[in-house]
Order: C-alpha cells, then sequence, then structure tokens
C-alpha cells in the first residue's frame, strides 16, 4: 500500500483592508475554505495540516497576547519538518512565501483537488 502524503494548505488568514467588523467575517471564510480543502484531502486517503486553524487559539479568551511570529514559526515547523506536498489555495503574502519555502524544500505542489491522488 502506498504512504498518504502529508500536504501544507497554504493559502490566505488574515483579512487586509478590512473593517475590524468584516475582518472577523473574512477569517472565518479563509479558514473555512482551508477546511473544506483539507476534507477532501482526507477524503482521498491523505494527512492534510491547516495552518489556519490557530484562527481559533489566537480567538480563544486565554489568548493575552499576540503571536504572530510564533504562529509563523509554529507552520514553518510543519511545513519544514512534516509536509511532504503542498496545497496552494490561492494568493496570499503569507501563502505565497509558504509556496516559495516549500519549492525550495523540493515538495509536490498542489493547486487543484483533482490533482491530489487517491490512495
Amino acid at each position: 500500500m502506498k504512504e498518504p502524503l502529508r500536504i501544507f494548505v497554504a493559502g490566505p488568514y488574515c483579512p487586509y483592508g478590512e473593517t475590524p467588523h468584516n475582518a472577523i467575517r473574512v477569517a472565518q471564510i479563509n479558514v473555512d475554505a482551508a477546511i473544506t480543502v483539507a476534507n477532501e484531502i482526507h477524503d482521498r486517503g491523505h494527512y492534510a495540516f491547516v495552518p489556519h486553524l490557530t484562527h481559533y487559539l489566537h480567538a480563544h479568551p486565554s489568548c493575552s497576547h499576540d503571536r504572530y511570529d510564533w504562529y509563523y514559526h509554529y507552520d514553518n515547523s510543519f511545513l519544514d519538518l512534516w509536509a511532504n506536498a503542498l496545497f496552494f489555495l490561492r494568493e496570499s503574502p503569507g501563502a505565497n512565501k509558504e509556496l516559495e519555502r516549500a519549492i525550495k524544500r523540493g515538495l509536490t505542489i498542489y493547486r487543484q483537488i483533482d490533482d491530489v491522488p487517491y490512495l
């Protein structure tokens, strides 16, 4: 049996340029898009890492301060040490950096769910 791929999901999270009122909605739309792709990846027999889920760590009342740099390093640790593929949802400053990092590491890059093989 083939081994499942470990796919890092890269896509926009931060709602740049939004009003504070609308920013949370845009962030949730971006999180939902990443979760949808992750579930499709799981349905194909692979594992997906969704960095967007740190949204819930950040939004939780126990989060006492902004950990932007920590989240960046946290996400990159999975990209560098765990992932053997990357799914690129669409452009954003962060997703573009993750794509560049994955390309430098020689990871397989997916841009369409139909390109992710079934096990």
